[in-house]
């Protein structure tokens, strides 16, 4: 993405960056409030009670920009979505800070609304401590568990994360950490899956690494896209094919990556090709999620 046109030009770019001043002349009594609200996978039937309502109440909500469509038609308030496309993370943080700030001078009720659970590879944490120094402690953030596609994903795609005598272990891991430094590879061990959130863009380089990791070349590999959605996807492969196939299929985030044995146990060689599973033969039924009518309100 074109950091100018989202952003303006490299003044605004560079002004963009500098912390805003804590809210010292704005009373206590005053101040708006904010709550890190976890969206689930996608799907609005997934959302908690909690989150559920405060979506739909808040004056502003402030979200990821891959929270589904379906979970941002329930906003009634205002409504920004950040614009963290590759390449313009730390600016869209920034900008998402610079909103926070407004809303909080401005006594708004605020829901930052982050794709899964906001502790989970969201920023949570760094959103925490920026409210903290805003207001010099003066608000303390609520934060709304959320579904994480960690563990929702892999079971919408069939793709089992634990199995007896298979996988006794699960690791987590991502594709990008701080400053797009390339996160470490956990050294292969037997009877383990590792599951990889915001790694999709790296498939390449994340298969290499497992491999140098140890990792057998044909280890299986399950990507679960868009899970919960109506347009999920499931792709099977293995360390030496998933770069291709990914490349074929056009395979875009959000997508969960499930790296091991368990993950193949419901798609058994014998029954399953390599590539797209059509979601009529997925093993297990999904169909109560992807609902065509408006969500049942709570």
């Amino acid at each position: 993405a074109n950091k100018t046109e989202l952003f303006g030009d490299d003044s605004a770019l560079q002004g963009l960056l500098i912390p805003q001043e804590p809210l010292d002349d704005v009373p206590s009594s005053k101040l708006g409030k904010v709550s890190l609200v976890g969206s689930g996978p996608g799907d609005p039937q997934l959302l908690t009670v909690a989150a559920y309502r405060m979506i739909s109440s808040a004056d502003l909500v402030i979200c990821d920009r891959l929270v589904s469509k379906d979970i941002r038609n329930l906003v009634t308030g205002e409504l920004k979505i950040a614009k963290k496309y590759p390449g313009c993370a730390d600016y869209a943080q920034m900008e998402i800070y610079r909103w926070i700030a407004q809303g909080l001078r401005e006594g708004k009720d605020i829901v930052r609304l982050k794709i899964g659970d906001p502790f989970i590879f969201g920023r949570g944490a760094e959103e925490v401590l920026e409210i903290q120094r805003l207001t010099r402690d003066r608000v303390t953030p609520r934060v709304v568990p959320g579904v994480s596609s960690v563990f929702s994903a892999p079971l919408l795609g069939g793709a089992a994360l634990t199995h007896r005598g298979i996988a006794n272990n699960v690791i987590l891991g991502t594709g990008f950490g701080k400053n797009k430094s390339k996160p470490a590879i956990v050294p292969y061990q037997e009877q383990t899956t590792a599951v990889f959130l915001m790694a999709i863009g790296r498939i390449q380089g994340l298969c290499t690494s497992l491999m140098e990791a140890g990792y057998p070349e044909l280890t299986p590999l399950v990507v679960i896209e868009k899970a919960s959605c109506a347009d999920q996807r499931v792709l099977v492969a293995d360390l030496l094919t998933a770069p291709e196939l990914v490349a074929k299929y056009d395979i875009k985030p959000p997508s969960t990556i499930v790296v091991g044995e368990a993950g193949r146990v419901l798609f058994p060689p014998e029954k399953f090709d390599q590539g797209l599973v059509p979601l009529e033969r997925l093993p297990i039924d999904t169909n109560t999620l992807f609902y065509e009518e408006e969500p049942v309100e709570i």
